[in-house]
């Protein structure tokens, strides 16, 4: 039966319909009496580790609640922790009858006002009591040495050798787990096949606590499960076979107990107990770190973990990382970030500023503020024992350390975990919500940005942070408008080269002629003249040859022609190498762009290149 033929069922029987918990919510609805307008039924849509949606129905049942559970089909209540409430997965159509039953007695007691109605219910009678009735001693018949020569003979051989090995001298704190081990280990292999079934409830349960027909009848359940019989118990023999697992009872290695663990988790509790999920979530990432499982099942258990302390990371060492990775922890540990529509807007400049702004204010000394520890997050130990709320006894285990990342790690110690961890301040959305609320109304502010909205009560220091971070925005975009593109002289030559068979082709052969003679004149010219090429300012011959010709006012084109050079690069380029030395650019273009020495720097040239 899935959560639709429940709403028909429910619909058709008793003429109600399963409402909303919250308007618009399709995870949660309730079943409300008519009578009282109290809900007694609750369906819960929830998704197990897997991921996978399941729908579970939780009833309210009153004193029958606890007798209820034991029965097939039902588990402890996954949404409403009472001790009148009873679960039932919907996932198996083999238990919709006793489901259909429970949900009716559930309906009868909410019409009567959580009162039993003897003369119209029709699944519990309770006989009246005889008012008038005195209490007489009788005696008590002894028991019959045949019955009891009977009993003992159902006692089998290893139960009762089991039950002699509980040790009454060890003091229960530490007892009940090491008897419980040895127990355990001493019935790893034993099998039943126990044609009765006693219930059992029992927190922390372990064999002691169980009578021979519980024993016998969890032994046999066991023997059905290791053979693939998937079948659902009470809920405290479930535990105790996990208990088993936990303390490797019954395998091989830590590798085996570990994949009965799943086997467990997927055939049992996501088929009939889901309550039990959170404590075996608790406890399989014990396990593969107590019994060193490897990184690779670290990370598949720690999933959670290793995602909170990265968002950590980045918050702590922005500077490690991009501003758009910042942004997003931002989006995950706020509401102002995505409500903001000038920041979804304008994203990549908020993100950008916001770097700056978190890289100023993290500036504890400038500002003699700890911002990270005081609103964000402060270093936690946290001691707490090894497969915590499990009947687990510590085998004797040499110290050790485990780093789950560069913030998380658990130190073992004596059957103990301490956990170092970064804890989340209190009001910590609350304070990042007012720091982003701060960095929106100034963003908007300088660079007039929809419209204006009023501060927030804030720490000087985080103000004046943001400002400056603002600032450092600013000049670094200022710095990347100013800065020269850079040109890829590789290419050059082919470029040249290329231009000119390309001129070559477009001229006449009397222009070729005439040229050729040209050349010839500047290339003797040139000869007979002095060409200073070596320098310390790493300028090329062609580049030498410019600058002596501009400072001496000679002819250069024929040159600059002949090479197949660009003027306005051989000056860029002088201008660029000798910047460290005078400071400012020497070759500008007039208005003719033609090249010329810049007045105020002629004569420090020619002391540089002409003299000497």
């Amino acid at each position: 039966m899935d959560s639709n033929q429940l709403f028909k069922y429910v619909y058709a029987k008793y003429g109600l319909k399963f409402k909303p918990i919250v308007a618009n919510n399709t995870d949660t609805y309730i079943l409300t009496s008519p009578v009282t307008n109290k809900y007694f039924a609750m369906l819960s849509r929830i998704k197990n580790r897997n991921n996978n949606s399941m729908a579970v129905l939780d009833l309210k049942c009153g004193d029958f609640a606890s007798t209820i559970r034991d029965l097939p089909g039902f588990m402890e209540p996954v949404r409403i922790k009472s001790a009148g409430w009873v679960g039932a997965a919907l996932t198996n159509n083999h238990y919709d009858e006793a489901i259909k039953k429970a949900l009716d007695f559930a309906f009868k007691l909410a019409m009567n006002d959580q009162k039993v109605n003897v003369a119209q219910d029709q699944y519990f009678y309770i006989p009246p009591e005889k008012e008038e009735q005195k209490y007489q001693a009788q005696p008590i018949k002894p028991r019959d040495k045949k019955i009891i020569h009977k009993e003992k003979s159902l006692v089998p051989d290893k139960i009762r050798q089991m039950i002699k090995l509980y040790d009454y001298s060890i003091l229960p704190i530490r007892g009940r787990a090491k008897n419980f081990f040895i127990q355990g280990r001493f019935m790893a292999d034993y099998e039943d096949h126990y044609d009765k079934f006693f219930a059992f409830k029992r927190f922390f349960p372990s064999y002691h606590d169980m009578s021979v027909g519980q024993l016998r009848s969890y032994f046999t359940w066991r023997t059905k499960w290791r053979r693939g019989d998937y079948h659902r118990t009470s809920t405290s023999y479930a535990y105790v076979y996990v208990y088993e697992l936990l303390n490797n009872i019954g395998v091989n290695s830590p590798e085996e107990g570990y994949q009965r663990l799943v086997e467990f988790e997927q055939n049992y509790i996501e088929k009939f107990d889901s309550g039990m999920q959170p404590y075996l979530a608790d406890w399989l990432k014990d396990y593969v770190l107590y019994y060193d499982l490897g990184k690779e099942k670290i990370k598949t258990y720690f999933q959670n973990e290793l995602e909170q302390d990265r968002d950590n990371e980045i918050l702590h060492s922005p500077q490690k990382y991009s501003a758009t990775e910042l942004a997003e922890v931002f989006a995950k540990k706020t509401s102002y970030w995505k409500a903001s529509k000038v920041i979804q807007t304008h994203s990549e400049l908020f993100a950008a500023v916001l770097k700056c702004a978190w890289l100023e204010l993290l500036n504890a000394k400038k500002y003699q503020l700890a911002y990270y520890s005081t609103f964000v997050a402060r270093p936690k130990v946290i001691e707490q024992s090894v497969f915590k709320s499990a009947v687990f006894y510590p085998k004797s285990k040499t110290p050790i350390t485990i780093q789950i990342d560069a913030i998380r790690k658990y130190h073992y110690q004596k059957g103990r975990w301490f956990i170092h961890l970064e804890e989340p301040v209190k009001r910590q959305k609350t304070n990042l919500n007012t720091f982003l609320h701060e960095l929106d109304r100034l963003v908007r502010e300088k660079f007039k940005l929809g419209r204006a909205i009023k501060p927030r009560v804030i720490d000087q220091a985080v103000l004046k942070a943001i400002e400056q971070g603002i600032r450092a925005y600013q000049e670094q975009a200022e710095q990347a408008k100013i800065d020269q593109v850079k040109i890829d002289f590789a290419n050059l030559k082919q470029i040249r080269a290329n231009a000119s068979v390309t001129r070559d082709s477009l001229l006449t052969d009397e222009e070729k002629e005439l040229e050729q003679q040209e050349e010839q004149k500047a290339v003797e010219k040139q000869n007979s003249a002095e060409v200073l090429t070596q320098n310390d300012y790493d300028l090329s011959p062609d580049e030498m040859f410019l600058l002596i010709s501009l400072l001496k006012k000679q002819s250069w084109q024929t040159y600059v022609k002949q090479h197949h050079l660009m003027t306005s690069i051989l000056a860029d380029s002088i201008n660029e190498k000798l910047f460290d030395k005078i400071g400012d650019s020497v070759i500008e273009f007039d208005e003719n762009d033609q090249p010329q020495i810049i007045t105020d720097y002629v004569e420090d040239l020619k002391e540089i290149f002409l003299k000497g």
